[in-house]
């Protein structure tokens, strides 16, 4: 035990050595940055160089180095210039001034470098034990290849309800840790956790089968638009008309050219009476999907005015202005075709006509 206690002041004295060391290192690596960006401190720099006497100069350089917060380097310059003007008062008194300033410099860097690690050590201990996500998040932001932190989220996201969120951590831990095996057995659990929501998801109705297909939806999954057209009828059969045509919507931005959809959004835009950009986008896109480029225009054109920055909402007005010229030039072409059948119709001779009204012997 006492050797333990002499032991454990010199870690702590080693560990705060360390700490300052790293301090003076990255306040080093500024002021050298401010030297060679500051063109005054680069000229003083090279005329001490040529004449390393000249006291005038090195006070100051040591001054626009102490406005720059470089004090290690200006307290480096003073003492200097001690070779060459060892009893100068004025240099003695700022040189004590910029070590005093340096040293203050470094306890206060020391205290919140170890202020910022009693935090960064409080949020990793708030994501491992209390499984808060938010504090994973903060940590990860910091550190996002910390693999027990990934795997710590997770669990979180787990315990949350939030399996697809959770897949999405492991999945990110596992190509840092791919030999983890206690990793891979949480994955292979949530693998059949997904399975059972995924049928219930699926097969099931009601809010029961709402809540399994939120859960498994990931966002950029290979299935993400058919679990999103489900949600869709789910709510819509449980009267969420607005849902229903938030989730309906969603759909059509990720495949277009449903016709089942488009039917579905226009129904509840008419029952909803939603007028804003994003449902007049998406009215329009779905008039284009029933073959009504001409009707289209208006819709998309006004969702255009409210939101000039809608997504591919220049691209959609285009593909419908292109449509709708192809629709109206079938439109003018239906009424050629008619008169034409009925011009050749008139150039039909008079058919013949015969009576039975002859003599006995013959017949007409």
């Amino acid at each position: 035990m006492r050797r333990l206690a002499r032991i454990v002041p010199s870690v702590a004295t080693l560990l705060l050595l360390i700490l300052l060391a790293s301090t003076v290192a990255a306040s080093e690596s500024t002021c050298v940055n401010s030297g060679q960006q500051n063109p005054d401190i680069a000229a003083l720099k090279t005329a001490l160089q040529r004449s390393p006497n000249q006291l005038g100069k090195r006070l100051e350089l040591a001054n626009l180095l102490e406005k720059a917060g470089c004090y290690d380097e200006a307290a480096h310059f003073l003492e200097e210039g001690k070779k060459y003007n060892p009893y100068n008062p004025t240099l003695l008194f700022n040189l004590r001034r910029a070590r005093n300033k340096a040293e203050e410099e470094h306890y206060r860097e020391s205290i919140d470098r170890a202020e910022a690690s009693a935090r960064l050590n409080r949020k990793i201990e708030r994501c491992t034990s209390e499984h808060e996500v938010a504090a994973c998040d903060e940590v990860l932001s910091q550190q996002p290849s910390n693999t027990k932190i990934l795997i710590a989220k997770g669990d979180a996201l787990m315990q949350a309800h939030r399996p697809a969120e959770g897949w999405k951590a492991y999945m990110r831990a596992s190509e840092l840790a791919p030999n983890d095996t206690v990793l891979a057995g949480k994955m292979q659990a949530l693998r059949s956790q997904r399975q059972a929501l995924m049928k219930r998801c699926t097969d099931g109705d009601g809010d029961a089968a709402l809540q399994a297909c939120k859960a498994v939806l990931v966002k950029g999954a290979p299935n993400e638009y058919e679990i999103t057209v489900r949600m869709a009828l789910l709510q819509q059969s449980t009267n969420q008309a607005s849902q229903a045509l938030d989730s309906y919507i969603a759909a059509n931005s990720l495949r277009h050219g449903d016709k089942g959809v488009a039917l579905a959004i226009l129904a509840l835009l008419q029952s909803t009476q939603r007028k804003d950009a994003i449902a007049l986008a998406a009215r329009g896109s779905s008039l284009v999907t029933l073959g009504r480029a001409r009707e289209a225009l208006s819709p998309l054109r006004r969702a255009k005015a409210l939101e000039p920055e809608l997504p591919d909402i220049d691209q959609q007005i285009k593909t419908a202005e292109v449509l709708a010229r192809t629709e109206s030039t079938a439109h003018n072409e239906r009424p050629t075709q008619v008169a034409a059948i009925s011009a050749d119709a008139e150039e039909i001779p008079e058919p013949q006509r015969f009576s039975n009204v002859a003599e006995p012997t013959r017949s007409n």
